[in-house]
């Protein structure tokens, strides 16, 4: 089973910040699943919200700000004063902290906003950093996957779904793809275990998330589900 980190420990740390990757690492995660938008200057960095309200001190569009503006802002305090001056990180700086882990699941946001350049630099720095041959590149936006795929054949893929009636539709595309794998809400998968069997015989692996229930981990586990994104169920 790989247990998957959902933006850092997200349980003990901030999310998405270098803090909840270290404290994921340091507890022996197998993998972690964080956000990357787009600056407005155009570079990669790791936020979940399309605002900047929730994880950080300042307002506004994650999109709007420069990288300076955004390397301004408190990413921490809102966990835990201990957190105080935590930045939001770069896609660049996340890899080089993750580097000990195995795998990453690198979930792109605000996609619609990505050009044919933005998706090179991204590729680039995945690869610049040694990480295209352990990463999963995920995405809601299925033209997104396919410009990835477009410019760069061995990255793996990772479909996200939250309704059966996507899965089936997304799990097609994977099994033609034949380097991706199905991440899936998880009770999508619980309350419908033919999609297991069914991804099991197209030879497809897939993943879940978010679970934070020791039983449902349990469940999932038993029906052949092996990879678990949770913000608690580490160590």
């Amino acid at each position: 089973m790989q247990i998957i980190a959902h933006r850092g420990f997200s349980a003990i740390a901030p999310e998405n910040t270098l803090a909840a990757f270290s404290a994921a690492i340091q507890h022996q995660a197998d993998a972690v699943e964080f956000d990357v938008q787009l600056s407005a200057d155009r570079v990669p960095i790791i936020i979940h919200d399309s605002t900047l309200e929730r994880t950080t001190n300042g307002s506004g569009n994650v999109r709007d700000k420069t990288l300076e503006q955004l390397k301004a802002l408190d990413a921490g305090s809102w966990f835990n004063a201990q957190f105080s001056g935590e930045q939001v990180p770069t896609f660049a700086e996340a890899l080089k902290m993750l580097e000990p882990m195995s795998c990453i699941y690198a979930e792109v946001k605000q996609s619609e906003d990505w050009s044919f350049e933005d998706i090179t630099n991204f590729i680039q720095i995945l690869m610049r950093a040694g990480w295209e041959q352990r990463c999963v590149v995920a995405c809601f936006n299925e033209n997104f996957l396919e410009q990835v795929r477009n410019q760069f054949e061995n990255i793996t893929l990772g479909y996200l779904v939250k309704s059966p009636e996507t899965y089936i539709q997304r799990l097609a595309k994977a099994v033609i793809d034949g380097n991706a794998v199905m991440l899936s809400e998880y009770h999508v998968l619980l309350e419908h275990p033919e999609l297991i069997k069914e991804t099991k015989n197209q030879n497809v692996e897939m993943g879940v998330w978010t679970v934070d229930s020791p039983e449902d981990l349990q469940r999932l586990k038993a029906n052949g589900v092996l990879r678990i994104v949770t913000n608690s169920l580490i160590g």
